[in-house]
C-alpha cells in the first residue's frame, strides 16, 4: 500500500523578479521613435505611420510587436519604471539595509521624475487624459500602480523580516512617494524650477527616508545609517 506524501511546506520567500528581456535594436527604435512622436505631436495626432517613419520600421512590425498605439505608449512607460524599481529588485533582507534600499530607491524615482522626459508626459496625460481615458488608466497602471507596488512589495517583506512595522505596506509605499515627490515637482511642471534639480533632490530624499524611518522603523533601525 502506497503511503501519502507529506506536502513540502511553501517557501515564504519570493521568486527574484525576472530580468526584462533584451530586445533587439529594430525593437528598441521603434519604442524611443514612439517616444518622439509622442511628446512632439501628442497621443491624438501622433500615428504608427509617423513613428514607422522615424524607426525606417514597417508598420506590420510595429501591430506584431505592440497590438497598436497605446501598446506602444504602454511599452514606453513600463521601461522608465522598470530603472526606477531596479534598486528593489536587487535588495535582500541579509544584504542591504532598509536606509541604504530606500535612498537608491527615492533617488531612481525622484530622478526620472524630474527628467525632461518624464515631465512632457506628466504634461500630456494632464492634456490628453480625460480626452483619452484609455491612455490615462494606461499609464497609471504602468506607472504609478508598478511603482507603488514594488515598493509596498519590498516594504512588506523588510516588515516580515522585524526590520519595520506596517500594517498596510501600499499606504506606506503612497505617503513615501508623495513625500519625495513635493513641491519640487510641482514647480519643475509649470516651469517655476529649472534643472539642475541636485540640491533640491538630495535635500528631499534625505528628509523623506528620515522621516519615513521615524514613522515605521523599529527602535534598531530608527538611527541614521
Amino acid at each position: 500500500m502506497k503511503t501519502a506524501r507529506t506536502p513540502r511546506p511553501k517557501s515564504s520567500r519570493k521568486p527574484k523578479p525576472k530580468p526584462r528581456r533584451r530586445r533587439e535594436p529594430r525593437i528598441r527604435a521603434i519604442v524611443a521613435a514612439a517616444e518622439l512622436v509622442f511628446l512632439e505631436k501628442g497621443f491624438d495626432i501622433g500615428s504608427l505611420d509617423d513613428v514607422a517613419r522615424r524607426a525606417n520600421a514597417s508598420k506590420a512590425t510595429i501591430y506584431a510587436h505592440f497590438g497598436n498605439k497605446l501598446g506602444l505608449f504602454r511599452e514606453i512607460i513600463r521601461d522608465k519604471i522598470a530603472a526606477v524599481a531596479q534598486p528593489l529588485d536587487h535588495a535582500t533582507a541579509d544584504k542591504e539595509n532598509v536606509r541604504v534600499v530606500l535612498r537608491q530607491f527615492g533617488t531612481a524615482f525622484i530622478t526620472t521624475l524630474l527628467s525632461p522626459v518624464a515631465l512632457k508626459f506628466y504634461r500630456l496625460m494632464v492634456s490628453q487624459g480625460t480626452q483619452f481615458p484609455e491612455l490615462a488608466q494606461t499609464w497609471f497602471a504602468n506607472g504609478p500602480r508598478i511603482a507603488i507596488g514594488s515598493l509596498a512589495a519590498f516594504l512588506k517583506d523588510r516588515t516580515k523580516a522585524g526590520e519595520l512595522d506596517i500594517e498596510n505596506p501600499e499606504l506606506a509605499a503612497e505617503f513615501f512617494l508623495m513625500s519625495l515627490r513635493g513641491v519640487v515637482h510641482l514647480r519643475a511642471l509649470t516651469g517655476l524650477a529649472k534643472p539642475p534639480f541636485d540640491k533640491d533632490v538630495s535635500v528631499r530624499i534625505a528628509g523623506s527616508v528620515d522621516m519615513f524611518m521615524r514613522a515605521y522603523g523599529l527602535p534598531k533601525n530608527k538611527d541614521r545609517s
